[in-house]
């Protein structure tokens, strides 16, 4: 079997289209005639500037790239946040997306499908109608640090086509690193995309998905290997691909290489300098990181001089740990499974992640 390849394209917003232009041509299955879902990262509510989701200049040029092609018919959605069926269109309107797919856009909740799959998990979930009829897959995931998964990307971005309070309900199942991560590949593993391009124009690092802070890296990422490409971000970032469990997990069940030597990059790969990490959810495998695990535990703190006291953060908790009160959110840390979805929810930044020894868990 011939070594997946993951191709790297210098660029900028100004030129993307030109780059993503490329990335079709270079990855993309023929498409003349096909229905082609456009699924970017539409975490939240936040414009284009926090650099939150997928920039809206790589959705149009996707689209562009798509209809040049001959696509027969070409649709744009995700499923945004933890429980809302409702907030997809408003979400991909403030983050510039809705206006970037025009009439395409489409709300991938308002058609779920029971399906199964095989998970320690669950046996069956609500999958979006269109994510499994669609003829052609076309993932565009934004390059992140996730501080529940290590790195988010290719891989987590198909964690969008659960519809609704679906993934509230695996964060609930599959409590901790490593069985999140394990669910996460379940998931993926239940509709795989068929081209990914990734928007490394401008990333996150920090205390990612959403919390963290726009870093210029200038590229943008194809192929159609997820765990490939996920692991040269991974790499990008510093990070040993193998440090990252869904990486680590989905190498093991034979999705994909986890090791750069077993990948043909073609185009310029750099390690960022100094990028920022989070190592929250990542185990490096040395004695002293497994101690760690065991003496510390990482919980959300209230930043309440941030806290507008919207009520997100109470929402997206799977577990109903989080109370509004009069000061803003009261957590119940006996109750905290550190899945981080209020922090990852949180539009204003208010959820701090601390570290604390677990014997004051309960306190």
């Amino acid at each position: 079997m011939s070594a997946p390849r993951v191709s790297i394209y210098p660029t900028d917003y100004g030129h993307v289209g030109e780059a993503v232009d490329r990335a079709v041509a270079d990855h993309a299955p023929p498409v003349d005639g096909r229905t082609c879902l456009v699924k970017p990262n539409i975490l939240g509510a936040m414009p284009p500037e926090r650099h939150v989701n997928t920039h809206p200049t790589v959705v149009a040029a996707a689209i562009a790239a798509l209809e040049k092609r001959g696509a027969g018919r070409i649709i744009v959605g995700d499923n945004s946040g933890m429980r809302a069926y409702g907030s997809n269109e408003h979400t991909a309107r403030v983050a510039g997306i809705l206006d970037a797919a025009g009439d395409r856009f489409v709300n991938l909740g308002a058609s779920p499908v029971e399906t199964d799959l095989e998970s320690d998990f669950a046996d069956r979930l609500a999958f979006s109608r269109e994510v499994l009829e669609c003829d052609v897959l076309v993932s565009l995931p934004k390059m992140k640090t996730h501080v529940a998964t290590g790195i988010t990307g290719a891989i987590k971005n198909t964690f969008g086509h659960l519809v609704g309070a679906e993934k509230t309900r695996l964060h609930r199942e599959a409590v901790g690193p490593e069985n999140f991560a394990r669910a996460v590949v379940d998931v993926y593993q239940v509709r795989p995309p068929d081209l990914i391009i990734i928007d490394a124009v401008v990333a996150m690092e920090g205390q990612g998905p959403s919390g963290g802070r726009p870093r210029q890296v200038g590229r943008i990422l194809a192929g159609t290997n997820a765990v490939a490409l996920d692991s040269c971000l991974a790499a990008m970032m510093g990070i040993e691909p193998r440090a990252v469990p869904m990486l680590r997990i989905a190498e093991q069940r034979g999705l994909g290489p986890a090791d750069l030597a077993e990948i043909d990059i073609d185009g310029p790969f750099e390690v960022v300098p100094k990028f920022k990490t989070c190592t929250v959810s990542m185990g490096f495998g040395t004695w002293i990181s497994r101690l760690a695990t065991h003496l510390f535990v990482t919980q959300p703190v209230v930043r309440y001089a941030k806290c507008v006291k919207c009520g997100s953060c109470a929402q997206a908790c799977p577990v109903g740990a989080i109370t509004m009160t009069e000061a803003g959110p009261s957590i119940d840390y006996a109750e905290c499974i550190s899945c981080f979805c209020c922090h990852e929810m949180c539009r204003y930044e208010a959820m701090n992640l601390s570290r604390r020894m677990r014997f004051l868990q309960r306190l």
